[in-house]
């Protein structure tokens, strides 16, 4: 950067103004900063939402890396810890991930009761 845009670039930053519109070039730098960010995982193929991860067959490295219910096998992928799948109110994607015999469903991303309708 040369110094006249350096110069330049100064004089803005420090002339005078409302709270209000600091305040909300502040807000705007932050979201740009944040959604440049996710576009960049994006386009290198990246999953953005760490939600998505930990879920059975995804692979880690240790059973904290997992979700509530599933731990790291010996293959580095996560798995349920009890043979039927996720028992309540423990993660999951989809309802084929809860226990059928515990009258289980995935809600929200947890195997939960099924309603009774």
């Amino acid at each position: 950067m040369d110094s006249n845009r350096f110069d330049h670039l100064a004089r803005i930053v420090g002339e005078q103004t409302d709270r209000r519109r600091m305040l909300k070039a502040a807000a705007g730098s932050a979201l740009a900063v944040a959604g440049l960010g996710a576009l960049s995982r994006t386009a290198l193929g990246e999953d953005v939402t760490a939600a998505s991860n930990g879920f059975k067959g995804d692979s880690c490295e240790i059973s904290d890396d997992c979700r509530t219910g599933l731990i790291c096998n010996s293959n580095g992928r996560c798995e349920y810890k009890s043979s039927c799948g996720g028992k309540k109110n423990q993660a999951c994607q989809n309802d084929a991930d809860c226990c059928k015999n515990q009258n289980l469903e995935c809600d929200n991303r947890k195997c939960k009761r099924k309603n009774k309708r």
